[in-house]
């Protein structure tokens, strides 16, 4: 399993891991509410290669998982009581496993890999938001590190206001 950034032609299997993820979790409490070729976007998936933003873990030709990490925060961010008082920070996006690699530890495997190079980068701070019933990446996140800074609603365009649990882990 390899850690690199997302390059063009990983994009069709980029999508394909996001819409799989969609067909067979939409109807779990837990699942973000995702929607295809709505969130995560085509355009967000290609803007975030094209960037450079969109990190995988590749089984020979296969994408096992993703994660997008830059500086976009919504606008809830702005009045959160985090640790780090910084511009220099990232936020993790839509973090995903293919349901086939489900159970590997990748998507602890793709964060470390992450906090690894953002510390390299000399950012001050990782975060993050999870839906209020994602207890399985709450817990993922709190074994790394990540503290719980809030509850907060946050509205996306996705799925409108929702409550969403706060994470920040300082590097």
């Amino acid at each position: 399993m390899i850690f690199r950034k997302a390059e063009k032609e990983d994009f069709d299997k980029i999508r394909s891991l996001y819409w799989n993820l969609i067909d067979q979790e939409q109807d779990d409490p837990s699942f973000p509410h995702w929607k295809k070729g709505i969130h995560p976007s085509d355009e967000m998936i290609q803007n975030s290669i094209d960037r450079e933003e969109l990190y995988v873990l590749a089984d020979d030709d296969e994408i096992a998982a993703c994660v997008i990490a830059n500086d976009e925060k919504v606008d809830g961010y702005a009045d959160a009581p985090w640790q780090i008082d910084s511009d220099e920070v990232i936020v993790l996006h839509v973090l995903a496993v293919h349901p086939d690699y489900r159970g590997e530890g990748l998507a602890r495997r793709l964060v470390e890999n992450v906090i690894e190079q953002e510390r390299k980068a000399d950012k001050k701070a990782l975060r993050l938001d999870v839906i209020e019933n994602n207890t399985t990446a709450e817990k993922l996140y709190q074994k790394l590190g990540f503290r719980y800074i809030q509850a907060k609603t946050l509205y996306y365009d996705v799925v409108g206001e929702m409550t969403f649990k706060l994470y920040e882990l300082v590097l």
